[in-house]
């Protein structure tokens, strides 16, 4: 099955219809999964202790989000994540996800170390995450467009 299959099979299955809440597209996903799903809006002090990378711990999601990015990138970071769960997956190799530190996927694989070296990546490892964050931005750019208006 294509990756692009995937993604609109999941987006046929969370059943968004234009102009709805981010609540209702957060229980919808929550209901779906069958994780409870938190999105965290975060003072800088709290921020500082996000755990890198992980998404999922047992049958809870946590989305954190840095209270002083733009309300509209707080929206793209909840819509990204859940994405990413929506799609299977327990991790996100962005997180935490910064205004201020814009990245795009195939960068995560130079700044884990790919190249050799103590801490390097595995090529294979690379480009596996570098599909994953692809078919996330893929659900989530079709998520996006649904989307009434922010809440978080």
């Amino acid at each position: 099955m294509s990756g692009r299959s995937r993604v609109d099979r999941l987006f046929e299955e969370l059943e968004v219809e234009c102009g709805a809440s981010m609540q209702c597209i957060t229980e919808r996903a929550s209901a779906l999964l069958g994780l409870d799903i938190e999105v965290d809006v975060l003072n800088e002090e709290e921020w500082r202790a996000v755990p890198r990378f992980l998404l999922v711990d047992g049958d809870r999601a946590r989305i954190p989000v840095r209270r002083s990015d733009p309300q509209w990138y707080r929206l793209h970071v909840v819509i990204h994540e859940l994405s990413h769960l929506l799609c299977g997956h327990t991790r996100c190799e962005s997180l935490p996800m910064t205004f201020d530190q814009l990245r795009k996927p195939a960068q995560v694989c130079a700044l884990a170390g790919v190249g050799g070296g103590a801490g390097s990546v595995a090529l294979d490892d690379c480009q596996e995450q570098v599909a994953l964050e692809a078919e996330a931005e893929a659900l989530a750019h079709r998520l996006g467009s649904f989307v009434l208006a922010p809440q978080f």
